[in-house]
């Protein structure tokens, strides 16, 4: 899955890239890995998505919740990315 946005917050585009996206190397990225799993981000959005890991680690699957663990699983951070974060604009290859 490979995910686009921009985060009005810090006023800066996002990717975040999981699977076989996320193998490409991607000057202004890096990797977060958690039990296991691992996407490919933008630097900015890296450190949200560690932040949020280390100390609010739950993200609604909706606007109105419920709340759910946060994890690297496609459907689980789409939903994060969505609701959390916002912003999306593009979504290739995502959950059905």
């Amino acid at each position: 899955m490979q995910v686009t946005g921009f985060d009005d917050r810090l006023g800066s585009g996002y990717v975040l890239s999981t699977g076989a996206h996320a193998e490409e190397a991607v000057p202004g990225s890096r990797v977060v890995t958690h039990d296991g799993r691992s996407v490919r981000v933008t630097d900015g959005l890296a450190g949200m998505l560690e932040d949020a890991l280390a100390h609010r680690p739950v993200t609604p699957m909706g606007w109105s919740g419920p709340e759910v663990p946060l994890t690297l699983d496609d459907p689980v951070i789409l939903a994060w990315l969505t609701y959390v974060v916002g912003g999306v604009v593009s979504v290739s290859g995502g959950p059905a």
